[in-house]
């Protein structure tokens, strides 16, 4: 399994590059901002970024075509792309979003040894589940089980679920093994 560390940069990296809401140099920032621990939801995250530091001018605002009242720093709008500038909002949140799916992912085939220890002959597994239909790439991997380290934690270099690469990863047991 990678490390812990990796993953974070390799989540934000696939993130920020797939979606194309931010300058590649906003790489460090979404590692920086991804909460291994998931206690926050994407966007207080993204806000409160958004929040720190010197504000746009209510006239900036307005021309990015954003209310007055809504957060936005110089340094944030410098670290949108010029596709995250279609709503400058929500660019740091999705891609939190997906870079945090892909943390979600990773976490839980690193509990693979953990998994075999406790349940022994009923772990087969780890299965791949579609969230939703949207994305051909991810609908491939749905459905399929396979060990830690052949899991799809990152998603598919083709997806196209623009949000979060649309499958999740659960372990699955075979709760009648070992039964006569």
């Amino acid at each position: 399994m990678r490390d812990a560390r990796l993953i974070l940069l390799d989540a934000a990296q696939e993130a920020v590059a797939t979606l194309g809401l931010l300058q590649p140099d906003a790489v460090g920032t979404i590692a920086g901002l991804l909460d291994p621990e998931m206690r926050e939801h994407p966007r207080a995250i993204a806000t409160a970024f958004r929040k720190t530091g010197v504000q746009l001018a209510d006239v900036d605002k307005r021309a990015l075509g954003i209310r007055t009242n809504a957060f936005l720093s110089k340094a944030a709008l410098e670290e949108i792309a010029p596709l995250g500038l279609g709503d400058p909002l929500v660019a740091h949140e999705l891609t939190l979003l997906r870079a945090t799916f892909t943390i979600a992912r990773a976490e839980r085939v690193s509990q693979e040894a953990a998994l075999k220890e406790q349940l022994g002959l009923a772990f087969v597994g780890f299965e791949h589940e579609c969230v939703g239909r949207d994305c051909p790439a991810c609908n491939r991997v749905d459905g399929r089980v396979t060990r830690a380290a052949e899991a799809f934690v990152m998603p598919p270099v083709d997806c196209v679920a623009k949000c979060t690469g649309n499958y999740a990863i659960r372990a699955k047991i075979d709760w009648l093994a070992g039964i006569e």
